[in-house]
């Protein structure tokens, strides 16, 4: 019987290549990176292939697509979570079992609104962003 080597000496997961943007997720990146820019902490990553924001090693924003649609993963306040859902282009994260995030179609949002739910989705991973706009 073949034993599994301590997790350090296992070889780290494969990478998986960053995955091919449509016009529509390749603009949101974009802006997404201009808005986080001074956001302290805020590193950008790719996850799963997707491009991915995160602070103190946890995500809160990510470029996703699911049902063939590009859209923004987000951290949610367990109170708004009904409300977001109801609201059209809205939907439950299909990989999150805890149900803590939720995803908005990218031709849904609101570009000029969305800032205070980036930084909710911030504040809830452990940001502390003091250059970022009251709420």
């Amino acid at each position: 019987m073949r034993r599994t080597p301590p997790p350090s000496r296992r070889a780290p997961p494969p990478r998986r290549a960053p995955r091919a943007l449509s016009a529509a997720a390749a603009a949101a990146l974009a802006r997404l990176e201009r808005l986080l820019a001074d956001w302290d902490g805020v590193e950008r990553t790719t996850t799963f292939g997707h491009p991915t924001f995160r602070v103190a090693g946890a995500a809160f924003a990510v470029l996703d697509r699911y049902q063939q649609h590009d859209c923004l993963w987000l951290k949610v306040p367990p109170q708004e979570r009904d409300a977001r859902l109801a609201t059209p282009g809205w939907f439950a994260a299909p990989y999150d079992p805890r149900q803590t995030a939720l995803c908005v179609r990218l031709d849904a949002i609101d570009w000029r609104r969305i800032r205070p739910l980036l930084r909710i989705s911030y504040a809830l991973v452990g940001g502390a962003d003091r250059r970022a706009p009251p709420r």
